[in-house]
């Protein structure tokens, strides 16, 4: 009979954009595939995703919660209710946790409602090398009451691992590196060499222009203001450069950002094109001279992994998760988080060398394919759970 894993996620959105495929490999590896969640407000809605139809494809079962993606008591009180009941019914052998909300509801309701085996996989720490005082005693206390309550954590970034080892989250046969990975068949600039030029021509832009692009969701701490910051920097230095921005927009998040008012307030409004909601990632990548990352803090970003693997040149910022995508003179540049100047800096040093852009570009797939697939993750975190359950 196969085994039974629920995987608690905040909305089907996040699952759809960061689980998905690997969700879909475990279902095929024989693993009988849950999905617990909040409802994200694009769901269903006209000419979104049908999220449900969308997992049920990939023999996924989609089951929604209450789920409020910041701190809501009285819908924190209701989720968890309906997680207890849910994970009760389930019968679930593991119960899977992600992202940090996930993480502070999904491992102490599994637990108290007596599931066998309880994970978390930590996608990022929710403190960076910066955070100081109370903001970080709290997102430390955070974690350690995630860890607290999972039997096991699982981490994408090295150095998060590192740390939760050396402060003793668990045990250290408790904590275990899974990575993260994407599709690098589908993340691949030779599967169709003409899409970047078409799609640079569909925007209007010409082979002489030079694209800076950056995709993610629409708030603050992915770094918005600090690449408007640095496009109004580089765009009163040239006139041949353009940005691109790919955005998630989250309007009920209390950081949320727009980036249209961002970009009038940095002079660059007539040279910046925003788009929403692509299925065409790979083409977008390819119309990009420069992907850049400007985060305050990251897990192992998917969206630096995807512009590696179609062998676009990366500026992020020197934080855990970034430094171990972009190694800096190598695939990309790093630069100090929150400084802008910094960021300009290194934008305008690639800019001006295409040859360095070229070079950097061709070792980030090659790193990617090394070390960042999405069946490498998928194999690791099998593996993972065939060891829980045989032990």
């Amino acid at each position: 009979m196969a085994a039974r894993v629920a995987h608690v996620v905040p909305t089907d959105r996040i699952a759809y954009l960061l689980l998905r495929r690997r969700l879909a490999r475990l279902a095929d590896a024989g693993y009988e595939i849950h999905l617990l969640c909040g409802r994200a407000p694009d769901s269903g809605a006209p000419g979104g995703v049908d999220y449900e139809a969308a997992f049920a494809g990939l023999g996924v079962r989609l089951h929604y919660q209450t789920f409020e993606r910041e701190i809501s008591p009285a819908a924190d009180i209701r989720c968890a209710a309906e997680l207890f009941f849910a994970v009760r019914r389930g019968g679930y052998d593991i119960v899977h946790s992600h992202n940090p909300k996930g993480g502070l509801l999904g491992p102490p309701v599994a637990r108290v409602a007596g599931a066998p085996h309880v994970l978390h996989t930590v996608h990022g720490f929710l403190f960076h090398d910066r955070t100081r005082g109370l903001r970080r005693a709290e997102a430390v206390a955070a974690e350690r009451w995630t860890a607290r309550w999972c039997h096991h954590l699982l981490f994408q970034v090295e150095e998060d691992l590192e740390y939760a080892r050396d402060h003793r989250f668990k045990a250290a046969d408790r904590l275990h590196l899974v990575g993260n990975g994407v599709d690098e068949t589908y993340f691949d600039p030779a599967a169709d060499p003409d899409a970047g030029a078409l799609r640079r021509e569909e925007l209007g832009w010409g082979a002489d222009h030079l694209v800076v692009g950056t995709t993610g969701r629409l708030v603050r701490e992915k770094g918005y203001e600090e690449f408007f910051d640095m496009a109004g920097r580089i765009a009163r230095q040239r006139e041949d450069v353009r940005f691109l921005v790919v955005g998630l927009f989250e309007p009920e998040q209390s950081d949320a950002v727009d980036p249209q008012e961002l970009a009038r307030a940095h002079g660059v409004a007539d040279r910046c094109t925003v788009l929403e909601g692509r299925d065409d990632m790979p083409a977008l990548y390819a119309a990009m001279d420069l992907f850049v990352l400007a985060s305050h803090r990251e897990g192992l970003s998917r969206s630096l992994m995807e512009a590696a693997a179609m062998a676009r040149p990366a500026v992020a910022c020197d934080i855990r998760g970034c430094r171990e995508i972009v190694v800096d003179r190598v695939t990309g540049r790093l630069a100090p988080v929150r400084d802008s100047a910094a960021l300009a800096e290194a934008v305008g040093g690639l800019l001006d060398d295409e040859e360095a852009r070229r070079q950097m570009g061709r070792a980030g797939r090659e790193r990617v394919v090394a070390r960042y697939t999405e069946d490498r993750v998928a194999r690791r975190v099998i593996d993972c759970y065939r060891r829980i359950l045989e032990a």
